[in-house]
């Protein structure tokens, strides 16, 4: 009866934002670009660690294209980094919905100046800054900034998302200019036996299972215009003609977008990039934003029987794509017992573990089900090193915990915590209390204490001390081998000047037309790492 109770409460609030989706403005927003909107990404794709959160809007491989103001409105915030969505603009509109705007290269009119002054006040590049209400008003149609490829983006465009309430939802909803004729493909098929190995489904479409199993389907969609592979609207899984399983891409929580690694075979999309989404839930992703399910979309179908699976894949445009499996089931096989090692963990209490040589405090949901907590210290070089690593699941945690690990001796100013996958070597900003360094981590893994003393390395790019300068605008690489650029500042002629920082390339570009003064100038270049080395030097530059 519980489980019946659970199923109906799960269809009841899905159903609720639906019929509530059916009434977002039509003509309302128009688009952000001029002409038909053509994409690179769609909304909701699954990506390692998140669901991407709005479309990604083509700009034929160049910067500089102009972006119009959706709708009447005014600047709400202002973000900078040289990482995620780069320059980023916010829009509050009167009807309560906000749109936003990523990657841009530059703000157009009195925001750009907004933004410089307030770059300069603040002495950084990345900032975040909110106005008042009527401080900076748009007007439909207006241009407020330039298409870039700042940030973390793989390539010029504009990543564009319609917000309200805390959720993002699709920004194709809202009668934006999209022609999608083409249907999508359903790509691949995964069976997934409880207890068993899991194997694709050919093109027979038929295939036999030893009891409870369920299913994992990638599909992809293509427009006019558009890419090949871009995530698809709806997937609906029909059980002997029973809607079965359902997943949509109409919205979700801003806050629950690391739920996508429970949603999809995690292993499989960060070995091949492919998302296989799975019918079956974990309690700790669960809502009414995810999908809705008979159950836990797990099939238990009785053995000696043949059963019709029927999958279709959507389109926001309605366009479909079948295909139909015919499953004989039969008796289970019973199940191997392996042995369960490790600190049992309730996926929704907080969990706490302290000991001589290290400690873990894992929130509640930090797991997505109950599981066990495999932990195995060891002694370092410089102090515990510690294996950590549920032992059913083995997901990312789905948010920050905190990790300790215990000194050898007197304290190391310059120590970090670091995770070892592989060859590769993650730190993490690190502090130290009473014997134990401590960090913030969002990964499980090998974690160790390491020693970084070396400082960041400064390159001139564009310009050298033994020759004339022949651009205006100067270009420094940084980076750091170990714990990264925690802060960086240049001054030209004694004056502290504006970096540009291109996270992708490690590359500052400073824009110094009208600050150079004839014959020499020096450019001082301050760069500190996240174990506090600091590299600072000067150039001597002829004009």
């Amino acid at each position: 009866m519980k489980a019946s109770r659970n199923i109906t409460l799960v269809f009841s609030l899905l159903y609720t934002f639906v019929a509530a989706s059916q009434e977002v403005p039509q003509g309302y927003f128009r688009s952000p670009l001029e002409g038909d909107i053509a994409l690179s990404a769609t909304f909701g794709e699954f990506r390692t660690n998140h669901f991407h959160a709005g479309i990604d809007m083509r700009t034929g491989g160049t910067t500089g294209k102009a972006v119009y103001a959706v709708a009447d409105g005014y600047v709400q915030c202002i973000r900078i980094s040289p990482w995620g969505g780069g320059k980023m603009l916010y829009i509050n509109h009167p009807n309560g919905y906000q749109s936003v705007y990523m990657h841009l290269d530059s703000y157009e009119g009195e925001i750009g100046k907004r933004v410089l002054a307030e770059q300069y006040e603040q002495r950084s590049y990345s900032i975040v800054k909110e106005f008042p209400e009527g401080m900076l008003r748009v007007k439909k149609g207006q241009v407020i900034a330039r298409s870039g490829n700042t940030g973390s983006s793989g390539g010029p465009h504009l990543h564009f998302e319609l917000r309200r309430n805390n959720l993002t939802i699709n920004p194709l909803r809202f009668g934006l200019p999209y022609t999608d004729n083409i249907a999508p493909i359903i790509r691949g098929l995964r069976v997934y036996p409880l207890g068993g190995q899991p194997f694709s489904v050919g093109k027979e479409n038929t295939f036999s299972v030893n009891g409870p199993f369920y299913i994992g389907i990638y599909a992809t969609d293509a427009a006019e215009g558009s890419t090949l592979r871009n995530g698809i609207d709806r997937i609906e899984i029909y059980l002997d003609g029973t809607l079965f399983f359902r997943y949509t891409t109409e919205y979700f929580p801003l806050d629950s977008s690391r739920m996508v690694n429970a949603l999809v075979d995690y292993d499989h999309l960060c070995a091949t990039r492919q998302p296989y989404l799975f019918t079956r839930a974990l309690p700790g992703a669960e809502g009414p934003w995810v999908p809705l399910r008979q159950g836990d979309g797990i099939f238990r179908l009785a053995a000696g029987k043949t059963y019709r699976i029927d999958i279709k894949a959507f389109d926001i445009k309605g366009n479909v794509t079948e295909r139909t499996l015919h499953v004989s089931a039969k008796p289970p096989t019973p199940p191997s017992t392996g042995e369960s090692t490790g600190e049992p963990v309730n996926y929704a209490s907080e969990f706490r573990m302290h000991t001589p040589n290290f400690s873990i405090a894992l929130p509640a949901y930090t797991l997505y089900a109950d599981d066990r907590l495999f932990c195995q210290p060891e002694s370092g070089a410089f102090g515990t090193t510690l294996t950590l690593q549920p032992q059913v699941n083995t997901l990312p945690p789905n948010t920050w915990y905190s990790l300790a690990l215990r000194g050898n001796g007197r304290r190391l100013p310059k120590a970090v915590i670091v995770r070892t996958v592989g060859n590769k070597r993650y730190a993490y900003k690190t502090t130290y209390a009473d014997g134990y360094y401590s960090a913030q981590v969002r990964d499980f893994g090998h974690f160790s204490l390491e020693l970084d003393t070396v400082p960041p390395t400064v390159r001139p790019v564009n310009f050298s001390e033994s020759k004339p300068l022949k651009s205006t605008t100067l270009r420094v690489k940084i980076s750091d081998d170990l714990a990264g650029i925690d802060t960086y500042h240049c001054y030209l002629n004694g004056q502290w000047i504006l970096a540009e920082y291109d996270g992708k390339t490690a590359t500052l570009s400073i824009a110094a037309a009208g600050k150079l003064v004839a014959g020499r100038n020096t450019l001082r270049v301050d760069v500190t790492d996240g174990a506090g080395n600091t590299t600072d030097i000067t150039y001597s530059l002829k004009k």
